[in-house]
């Protein structure tokens, strides 16, 4: 099922970033799309379709894009970031649920809240020897309403709905300080639309730092290696920067492969570098590759023409679109159980990127694999300023007869289904097989049960 989305409204920068993610936050891919603005008024159309499995929410989605589109502000400069036009920043609460554990309850609250416009931006899911199980969500009300008695009401109906337990528990808090400054405080409190966001760095400062610095490794690279060869490597990924089309713009021409979630990624780096744009446009074919041209200029609003820059945002360019997530498998706590860690950069506006714990969940339950514990959090680089703080996503997960995934072929097809669930692709093999009984057991000795694995990680510090 496909639909056209249509957008006119004063014009903003960052407000394709916006636009984008909230179609990404819908499960919706991109088919086709034109975006043009004189740097006063934009007019963006796009042309959707459901991934598989994603229902419609086709009046919520007009709802939400109403709300992040801005007002008109009559003849003011839009091009520019303004600290007034900022809105107040959101604070954080704490929801706390306790229930008993079942196959896909994660996922499923996920989604409630979602639905209820809540953000969770870190969470903390811990399941205990009797079964019992604690999740903590720190979380933002996108309403506002927070802590208003009825938001705080219908918040938690829902959750008790979801869960489907009546002695289930639930409740919300504003979130302890210390709580969130474990987790880059800094980052966390100043959360915000990209539109309303101050872009950390341009193209032109960090060249000119890597230069001063005389730093050649990019950030790139280092997500190229922590991406495990064992299975795959990049797609192949075409960017081309042309000065010639026009005077007044460089024109970035990208061809790679389509996937869910790609221009979102795409106008998410050049929101970073504060690149403007003044003209886009993606089609995709047939053969399911995705063609993007994209006019844009630097904040001063002349064209690219540095080389060295030139090559810092074509190699930008390539990681969103072939990189959107990094995913990496190893076993832990003597090889008790098996670690899922998916890492995910945020935008300018400190938001991590939308529907990634729901994605991953999904894929997990498609499975049938447990989720023994699962966390979410914000971590900030360590020495090196030119990086930027990365959301990550980290799962312990077990066969649903206690057991870890102890082959490497078990590995690939968990692998394989979540980066399809994330990326919105269709698999190429098909995952191994759900039932306990055909799922390759350690040769060693025997794996424990749930409940003894419970017991040993009980006393676990995260």
């Amino acid at each position: 099922m496909e639909r056209e989305v249509r957008i006119s409204c004063p014009d903003a920068t960052g407000l394709g970033c916006d636009v984008t993610r909230m179609l990404l936050d819908f499960g919706l891919r991109i088919v086709h799309g034109d975006m043009s603005t004189d740097g006063k008024w934009c007019f963006l159309i796009f042309r959707v379709a459901l991934c598989c499995s994603v229902p419609a929410h086709w009046l919520l989605l007009k709802s939400r894009l109403e709300k992040i589109c801005p007002r008109s502000q009559g003849a003011q400069a839009l091009w520019r970031w303004n600290s007034r036009g900022s809105e107040p920043l959101l604070h954080p609460f704490l929801l706390q649920v306790t229930s008993y554990n079942r196959e896909g309850v994660l996922h499923d609250l996920m989604h409630v809240l979602w639905e209820a416009d809540v953000a969770v931006f870190k969470a903390h899911i811990t399941t205990g020897p009797s079964d019992k199980v604690l999740d903590l969500f720190w979380i933002y009300d996108n309403k506002k309403e927070l802590p208003e008695n009825h938001r705080v009401l219908q918040i938690c109906d829902l959750v008790r709905d979801c869960v489907g337990q009546p002695d289930a528990e639930c409740s919300i808090t504003p979130a302890p300080p210390d709580s969130c400054a474990e987790d880059s405080t800094s980052t966390i409190l100043k959360r915000c639309a990209c539109k309303d966001a101050k872009p950390a760095a341009s193209l032109r400062k960090i060249m000119s730092h890597r230069k001063s610095s005389n730093s050649v490794q990019s950030d790139l690279s280092s997500w190229q290696g922590s991406q495990s060869e064992e299975y795959g490597g990049l797609e192949d990924v075409q960017v081309t920067i042309d000065n010639s089309t026009t005077s007044a713009y460089s024109l970035i021409n990208i061809v790679c492969r389509d996937r869910k979630g790609l221009v979102y990624d795409l106008m998410r780096t050049v929101k970073d570098i504060h690149i403007r744009v003044a003209y886009g446009k993606v089609h995709v074919r047939q053969d399911y590759m995705c063609e993007a041209d994209l006019f844009v200029q630097e904040v001063d609003g002349h064209q690219i023409t540095d080389q060295e820059a030139q090559e810092e945002l074509i190699e930008r360019v390539k990681q969103a679109a072939a990189l959107p997530v990094v995913i990496s498998i190893k076993d832990v706590y003597d090889e008790t159980c098996t670690e899922l860690l998916v890492l995910a950069n945020l935008d300018s506006g400190a938001r991590g990127r939308p529907r990634v714990t729901y994605d991953v969940t999904a894929a997990l339950n498609a499975m049938q694999l447990c989720v023994f514990m699962a966390d979410v959090y914000i971590e900030s680089p360590v020495g090196d300023t030119e990086q930027r703080p990365q959301e990550l996503h980290r799962f312990l997960v077990h066969c649903i007869d206690g057991c870890r995934l102890s082959s490497s072929q078990e590995k690939r097809s968990m692998y394989e289904c979540v980066h399809a669930s994330l990326t919105g692709t269709e698999l190429v093999s098909t995952p191994f097989p759900a039932q306990p009984s055909q799922l390759a057991k350690p040769k060693e000795q025997p794996a424990p049960s749930h409940k003894s694995v419970a017991r040993q990680f009980r006393h676990w510090k995260w």
